[in-house]
């Protein structure tokens, strides 16, 4: 009896003591579900480094689990004490995890600092820092990015067709088919008219909460005009663009219904499937103001880029987490150039390091890593990470639809239509409000 006292006794030390060293509380690290294998494995390494070097185990287990990263904030906040210590994000909901008292941690390690401002573009700088308490910090440290390209059959369009929306427009016309098929008319698949820049100067009147301030909006500038008045020929002509219909983009494309496609790395594996060996894969095109387009100072022959959002996904730390003496090595660690250029090797992860397309030549012969990371050129982040209503105002209070209204020329609105420069103007005062205040007047 005396025996199995003591054994007891063992077994509550043991378990104590591992409980005190963390092993039954591991250290929680989300990535999106295609890189997990990828991260554990260098966590595993990093541990295992980690106790060569301090001769001492890592007080904790690393576990390395698949969550939807569009949904990883949501389910962070709706029980943060469960969350994990480390997730990704995309950097748009850095507002809604730093509102109030901040659910993350802002980075602190110089070391760290320094590799986030000398491995990113300014664009990404701009876009993964907040204000808390009267105080900027950054919050975010990018490891992938993310832009939309265009998917196209080469059996109808050469390399030539494709640097225009008039080029690839021709040759719809001239088959009979579609010129271009959208994911959706939301306010990220279908923004390559309101993003569009200028060829020539790279600019745009286009505002979306500059510096993270709900008055910097405005889509009322002569260009914005001009662009939607070019795209509504574009939406109504029989061989143009059109909104997606129930058969899918996928069916349109098999089906050679439509010739090409506006979409990101996660729609590749569904358009390989569509096209197979006819896919092609290339940069957003141009296109150019006629005289039926011009308006105010933009003149005829005015030659634009088509726009994206391009995004980059961070990783993130949790506040107050027990772990957090160790978070931001390990952050660190997980995002080098050297590890972004390995995950994208692994798990066809885009890097966000912003000399990726020179400097890792296993992307020299991959065109949508290529097209990508040339549209970062033409792209701008989602402006959205400020606060969280931003997010809510863009893509859910209207202005989408208010904006395929304009394309489509719906009838049947106040204006009874989008013939005249004064109806459409009328509508991008309406987005614009919308954009403040979550209202159309």
């Amino acid at each position: 009896m005396k025996n199995k006292f003591i054994l007891v006794l063992i077994a509550i030390f043991a378990v104590t003591l591992l409980a005190s060293c963390g092993k039954e509380d591991p250290l929680l690290i989300w990535v999106g579900s295609e890189s997990v294998e990828f991260y554990q494995t260098q966590m595993d390494d990093y541990v295992a480094a980690y106790e060569e070097e301090n001769g001492e185990a890592f007080p904790y287990e690393v576990s390395v689990v698949g969550v939807d990263t569009g949904s990883a904030a949501s389910t962070f906040l709706e029980d943060m004490e469960a969350g994990a210590d480390i997730f990704t994000v995309a950097h748009d909901n850095l507002g809604k995890l730093t509102a109030g008292s901040s659910g993350i941690a802002p980075v602190t390690d110089e070391a760290l600092l320094a590799q986030i401002k000398n491995n990113n573009s300014d664009t990404f700088l701009d876009v993964i820092k907040n204000t808390v308490g009267g105080q900027e910090y950054t919050f975010g440290i990018p490891y992938i990015a993310q832009s939309l390209v265009l998917y196209y059959n080469t059996e109808f369009l050469d390399a030539e067709d494709v640097l225009t929306w008039e080029g690839i427009w021709d040759v719809a016309k001239e088959n009979n088919k579609q010129a271009l098929s959208l994911a959706g008319v939301d306010g990220f698949n279908n923004s390559f008219l309101l993003l569009a820049t200028n060829a020539e100067t790279g600019e745009t009147s286009l505002k979306l909460y500059e510096n993270g301030d709900i008055e910097a909006n405005d889509a009322t500038g002569d260009d914005i005009v001009s662009i939607l008045k070019w795209g509504q020929r574009f939406f109504t002509d029989a061989n143009g663009a059109k909104a997606p219909t129930d058969s899918g983009w996928e069916v349109e494309l098999k089906d050679e219904i439509s010739i090409s496609f506006i979409g990101g790395a996660w729609h590749y594996n569904a358009a390989s499937a569509a096209l197979g060996s006819n896919l092609g894969i290339t940069i957003l095109p141009t296109f150019t103001i006629t005289e039926a387009d011009a308006y105010g100072t933009v003149e005829a022959g005015t030659e634009f880029r088509s726009g994206t959002f391009a995004d980059a996904k961070v990783f993130v730390m949790k506040k107050n987490s027990e772990k957090a003496d160790y978070l931001q090595d390990i952050v660190k660690y997980l995002t080098t150039p050297e590890m972004q250029e390995a995950s994208y090797l692994a798990a066809d992860n885009l890097p966000a390091y912003k000399d990726a397309a020179t400097e890792f030549e296993s992307m020299a012969d991959d065109p949508l890593a290529k097209a990508q990371l040339q549209m970062f050129d033409y792209g701008r982040p989602q402006p959205f990470g400020y606060d969280n209503r931003y997010n809510f105002y863009f893509y859910s209070k209207g202005g989408p639809e208010y904006i395929m209204e304009i394309l489509e020329n719906k009838s049947g609105t106040t204006q009874g239509g989008f013939e005249t420069d004064a109806a459409i103007v009328a509508q991008l005062e309406k987005i614009t409000n919308i954009w403040k205040t979550g209202n159309a007047e």
